[in-house]
């Protein structure tokens, strides 16, 4: 069943991404560096299932030391089937489901990259493109300026997940993390066929509806819901939040050159801090904004979605309401229908 789904997987994704909107010269810009998702799955996919079948003996706690410790390895593939089988147990449990469609499958590997791009007016994500994660600083650089050159506003950035067929994670060693972005990216693959997963290639509202959805779900699986596991701390938190309202106010007076110096002061400021933020703009609060639980993130949707799951009392049946929505206005619709019953 899984090859099956491969091929259809791959076909859909292929038809709904192949749109390169009017800025035919990121062809040009980006050329040599884009990531190749086709050549990806037919490289990986066989050396993926010819472990299908192997047996493994480890639990939870080996699997856990194994990622924190360097001298202690597990092999690779054995944790990559313990998760996929642990995952898939808990998300059957909480969607009340026995088999899954999609099967939970991903492989630990370098994620792409992804290339954003915004206007400079304001802060939104206009066009999305998978970067190989091999490019370097000075090629990345590069594009960025030459797309600045065109009165726009780019950064490439990296991913923790990629939602292909197998999901490319990048290893860490928090546990704890991994699951959620695991089934953070499963759920992006079951909601593919549905009107919401499909609404994601709409852009703008509707991949902030998506995403934040997603990382809903990330947490309910990894049972991670007190612990922050994506944002360092209250400093960072604070500090993002504080930068993109006044990005915002700066770039709603039209202040763009403003904001741009603005942002650029607020990264060296927090390198200084200790992190490392290549660069602060635009397309970097257009991308991260796109996250409702994220600091760079103004939109109400995590809010709302939080609040909404309230009113269910399994997350099957939250899932399932929400996976026929098309549109920011039935999502308002179905808030308003929850929020009169008794």
């Amino acid at each position: 069943m899984k090859n099956i789904f491969i091929i259809l997987f791959c076909s859909l994704f292929l038809l709904f991404t192949n749109d390169r909107s009017s800025l035919s010269y990121i062809d040009r810009i980006t050329s040599g560096v884009e990531f190749d998702i086709v050549g990806w799955e037919l490289k990986n996919l066989p050396k993926k299932y010819l472990n299908i079948f192997k047996n493994i003996d480890i639990d939870e706690d080996a699997v856990r030391t194994s990622l924190k410790n360097e001298n202690n390895k597990i092999d690779e593939i054995e944790i990559e089937i313990f998760l996929e089988n642990e995952i898939s147990k808990k998300i059957k449990d909480k969607l009340e489901k026995t088999i899954l469609f999609p099967p939970l499958d991903f492989v630990f590997q370098k994620t792409p990259k992804v290339l954003i791009i915004s206007p400079r007016d304001r802060i939104y994500q206009q066009f999305a493109m998978l970067i190989t994660p091999d490019i370097t600083l000075e090629r990345m650089v590069e594009i960025e300026s030459e797309i600045y050159e065109q009165n726009l506003s780019a950064i490439v950035v990296n991913t923790g997940g990629f939602a292909a067929y197998p999901s490319l994670i990048k290893k860490k060693s928090n546990y704890d993390y991994l699951v959620s972005t695991i089934a953070h990216e499963w759920l992006h693959q079951y909601l593919f066929f549905s009107p919401l997963g499909q609404a994601y290639f709409d852009g703008g509202e509707m991949i902030a509806l998506n995403e934040s959805l997603a990382d809903i779900f990330g947490e309910e699986i990894s049972e991670t819901f007190e612990d922050n596991i994506f944002y360092p701390d209250d400093f960072y938190n604070n500090f993002m939040r504080e930068t993109r309202l006044e990005t915002d106010k700066l770039l709603q007076n039209n202040q763009i050159e403003e904001a741009e110096r603005y942002m650029n002061m607020k990264t060296l400021e927090i390198n200084e801090n200790g992190y490392k933020i290549r660069k602060i703009n635009q397309a970097y609060f257009a991308f991260h904004g796109n996250y409702g639980s994220s600091p760079s993130s103004t939109s109400n949707y995590d809010k709302n979605l939080r609040v909404l799951r309230g009113k269910y009392d399994s997350l099957s049946d939250y899932i399932n309401d929400l996976k026929k929505i098309s549109s920011i206005e039935e999502f308002n619709k179905l808030i308003i229908l929850k929020s009169t019953e008794n």
